[in-house]
């Protein structure tokens, strides 16, 4: 069983020193690698599952991978060129299908289907390897936001046998059109070698996991540590999936609102009823209030806090994700989308009250008929009458 957040920040001492030889044979290869990957040809990414929110999608190519048959997407940069072609990447696919995870019956799941779940940070992150492609691979399920992030594995992959054996742990589960998922490729740091390549490349003198422009570097020499690290980049990464459900909240209201803003442009009445009006703008409030005040969005989970390298790496993710511009563009559209309800309550009560005072315009006039009626019997009926009774 783990321990979480008690280890110590120490690496073998053969992850320090190796042979010069071996060292000047890979700045050889680095030299000879750059043309060849200055030479790859470049192809637009396919849009992944979810939202097609620009801020969500990564812009990526595709680069030969040296070590391994997957077909990399990294970004154009040129360490990262560099790492992908000598060492060898992996996706990673996040996916958020619900508000959380009851992490009780996710652990039970998937003990009836043969898997060992570990309590990785108790109460919010469990894990357990699943075995494919003679590989095993981590699987975190983040129970407070609903998220599922699978190392090593493919999407299409994930949304056909990961997700299934958890299905019974979702709490308020997401219609399938608001399912949102992230995909970005990591490389794994396994030995001394491989991490004086990194070092080379990057000029990164600190043994730690870290965020490579899109590309994320996992030191899992100790595997312990790097199964925390995974835990630390997994919750950023989550941070992207869940505000990109929000995102899609938000465009389908403002979607569905255009056309009543359309129709105010053009002087028109809105078909609306004032309970639409207020359920909508309920549901804005329900947006900003999980963004803002039900989740920890917009700051680091207390968790990290006795943690710097981990919180780094929280932080790190969210940069590279851009999750405080969007989150303050959320916001802003927020603010609009409040305005816009409350610009068509205002008609509607206008509306209203216009009616109100066409009823008592109505009223005085009926009033003003009876009256005159009255008048009617009273003065010109009796005269009529005194005038009869004076010529008899």
């Amino acid at each position: 069983m783990l321990r979480c957040f008690t280890f110590s920040r120490t690496f073998p001492t053969n992850v320090q020193l190796l042979v010069p030889k071996r060292i000047l044979s890979f700045t050889v290869k680095i030299l000879q690698a750059n043309n060849e990957i200055g030479t790859s040809k470049v192809r637009s990414v396919k849009v992944p599952r979810g939202s097609l929110s620009a801020a969500k999608n990564l812009r990526r190519s595709f680069l030969p991978n040296k070590k391994g048959t997957h077909s990399q997407m990294v970004v154009n940069n040129p360490n990262t060129n560099k790492l992908a072609y000598f060492l060898k990447t992996k996706p990673c696919t996040t996916v958020t299908t619900s508000e959380s995870y009851d992490l009780n019956k996710v652990i039970s799941s998937l003990n009836a289907s043969g898997y060992h779940a570990i309590s990785l940070v108790p109460d919010e992150i469990i894990t357990f390897k699943y075995f494919y492609n003679g590989c095993h691979s981590d699987i975190m399920v983040l129970g407070n936001s609903g998220t599922v992030v699978a190392w090593g594995l493919e999407e299409s992959f994930v949304f056909e046998n990961i997700l299934p054996l958890i299905e019974h742990g979702r709490v308020n589960p997401l219609t399938e059109e608001c399912v949102e998922s992230e995909d970005l490729d990591f490389l794994q740091v396994e030995n001394a070698e491989d991490l004086e390549k990194v070092r080379q490349i990057t000029n990164r003198s600190a043994p730690e996991s870290f965020v490579e422009g899109d590309l994320i570097i996992v030191n899992a020499i100790d595997s312990d540590l790097g199964l925390l690290d995974k835990a630390a980049f997994s919750s950023g990464m989550s941070r992207s999936t869940r505000l990109a459900v929000l995102e899609h909240l938000l465009e389908a209201h403002i979607e569905k609102s255009r056309k009543f803003t359309e129709l105010l442009s053009q002087g028109k009445k809105l078909s609306l009823t004032e309970s639409e009006v207020l359920q909508s703008t309920g549901s804005l409030f329900l947006i900003r209030g999980k963004l803002n005040l039900y989740s920890e969005l917009i700051e680091t989970p207390d968790l990290y806090w006795s943690e710097p390298q981990l919180e780094r790496i929280y932080k790190q993710m969210s940069r590279s994700l851009d999750i405080q511009p969007r989150i303050s563009i959320l916001n802003t559209k927020l603010d609009y989308a409040t305005e816009e309800s409350r610009a068509f309550m205002a008609v509607l009560n206008e509306k209203k009250s216009t009616h109100l005072e066409w009823i008592i315009i109505y009223l005085i006039t009926v009033e003003v008929f009876f009256e005159l009626h009255h008048y009617y019997e009273r003065y010109w009926v009796d005269s009529k009458e005194d005038c009869v009774r004076t010529t008899s």
